[in-house]
């Protein structure tokens, strides 16, 4: 289940171990610029994309196609969009207007998930701008073995992450979807791509021009910066009775957070991590009040720590919203 964490974490500013194979899709082998799939399109074929496959056709973006265009990144086929990380991202169809031919991306994760263990996953969205139609839940689905599609082309599951915002409608900004969940053991593939029906599936019609030939009913998105981290290897608990003399507040915040302590440290530093552990905002205390400026974060799930020398002495969840 999706976790909308409740328990105490500490992130630690530690590289740690992201358990999805060539994340951001930097890693092929003799690529076929001229067919874009993850299996060369003309014999003798081999797989291209190394670690990833795909249900139906999902294609593959690389700098190196940039003699041939159609399969190129930033400039492509089906739009323009420069990469989130490195030299290349895959691309999929999420939604067809009266047919079932969703695409969705998967691999086998480096390790199976553990029970009772929880992971925090980032990857990012973009949508190619030569289609009509944008959508709102894009997720990805955790398996012990890889799911079966229904209705010739569709997969009908519940993501353990999904994005739970408006509408994906950006052509030019990568929208970053993320989420925690606990594992119930023994998962080790996961899935991207649209996981409901098409009849539940909300859309927004973007009035995009110059659309491709064919496909004026479809939403189709770039997918890049794949991200899966075992919380557990990036936390600690160590929080002493001093934790009940912070507090912190507004929560949910908006542009200010501000921590208010009732004693006297001469060392004392608040950090600020987001979902997956990654160090956002850091500041010193030198008096009893202390503030972050959060205007410029994305709404979401924040984790604050606060040290008094080297020690944690509490840590704790902050929910932003704008």
């Amino acid at each position: 289940m999706l976790l909308f964490i409740t328990s105490v974490f500490l992130f630690k500013n530690v590289e740690s171990q992201n358990l999805i194979q060539n994340g951001s899709f930097e890693n092929y082998t003799n690529i076929d610029c001229t067919y874009g799939g993850f299996d060369n399109g003309n014999p003798p074929y081999n797989h291209v994309l190394d670690n990833w496959f795909g249900y139906q056709t999902p294609d593959y973006y690389n700098a190196i196609c940039n003699a041939l265009g159609w399969f190129n990144a930033p400039d492509n086929y089906f739009g323009f969009n420069q990469t989130k990380n490195g030299n290349a991202y895959t691309g999929l169809v999420t939604y067809a207007r009266g047919g079932y031919d969703k695409e969705y991306i998967y691999q086998q994760l480096s390790q199976p998930l553990q029970s009772g263990k929880v992971y925090c996953l980032s990857f990012y969205v973009n949508r190619a701008d030569r289609f009509t139609y944008a959508i709102k839940n894009i997720g990805a689905l955790f398996t012990n073995s890889l799911p079966s599609t229904s209705n010739i082309f569709e997969i009908n599951a519940i993501p353990q992450v999904v994005h739970t915002g408006g509408f994906i409608s950006d052509t030019t900004q990568w929208t970053e979807i993320q989420g925690c969940f606990t594992a119930n053991g023994g998962e080790q593939y996961i899935t991207i791509g649209n996981f409901t029906t098409n009849f539940n599936t909300d859309t927004l019609n973007t009035n995009s021009t110059n659309l491709v030939p064919g496909r004026e009913g479809t939403s189709y998105y770039y997918i890049d910066d794949i991200t899966l981290i075992d919380q557990t290897t990036v936390g600690i608990k160590e929080i002493s009775n001093l934790s009940e003399v912070v507090r912190v507040y507004p929560n949910p915040a908006n542009d200010i957070l501000n921590f208010q302590f009732s004693y006297a440290e001469e060392k004392r530093k608040v950090e600020l991590f987001d979902a997956i552990g990654n160090l956002v905002l850091e500041n010193d205390a030198s008096s009893n009040n202390l503030s972050l400026t959060t205007d410029k974060l994305s709404n979401g799930v924040y984790f604050y720590t606060i040290l008094v020398g080297e020690k944690t002495i509490k840590t704790d969840k902050i929910v932003i919203i704008k």
